[in-house]
């Protein structure tokens, strides 16, 4: 069976050149509000479409942020993406790719993977700067008096921060708790 050739059409172009000129990952929203200022007459369902396209074409990348909001990504190598928690930006992150994620026990459930990213969440150079640091690990607590733990993967390394002491401490590997 021969390959349907799809037209390049001005609207596909003028999508894909809105999308191009901004790495804020911005949604299908966005994206038509700025199409119509060259091109006043085309629809948002016509951007949803060429944006559809684009990704199916592998020119564009599509993502959900906290799984309400799909966002588009110009960049199309793998990468990850930090996530303000106060302001929602979202910036492209490009850490080690031959970090291990082990997949097995999704797999084995009978699950298929495509493919798989880290969403960092945190808050960025300026809200950060706006945040008393005492008022971070509060938020982080959720307000109570336990601690909060992050492992990397079974038996790798990890932190916690202590949230009566208010601190970050390196977190024991069970060898270590032997």
């Amino acid at each position: 069976m021969s390959e349907v050739r799809k037209r390049l059409t001005r609207q596909l172009t003028a999508v894909y050149e809105a999308l191009q000129s901004d790495h804020s990952h911005p949604n299908a929203d966005e994206i038509y509000q700025r199409v119509r200022r060259t091109l006043p007459r085309i629809s948002l369902g016509t951007v949803y479409r060429n944006l559809q396209r684009l990704v199916e074409e592998g020119k564009i990348r599509m993502f959900l942020l906290d799984e309400r909001v799909t966002r588009y990504d110009p960049m199309i190598v793998e990468h990850d993406h930090f996530i303000c928690q106060q302001c929602g930006r979202v910036e492209d992150v490009l850490l080690e790719r031959n970090r291990q994620v082990n997949l097995a026990p999704l797999v084995n459930r009978g699950f298929t993977i495509t493919a798989h990213s880290l969403a960092i969440h945190g808050f960025c150079q300026k809200c950060g700067r706006e945040q008393p640091k005492k008022s971070r690990t509060r938020r982080a607590c959720g307000g109570r008096a336990e601690t909060v733990a992050v492992r990397h993967q079974e038996g790798g390394e990890g932190w916690a921060i202590d949230c009566e002491q208010r601190k970050p401490r390196r977190l024991k590997t069970r060898n270590e708790q032997r």
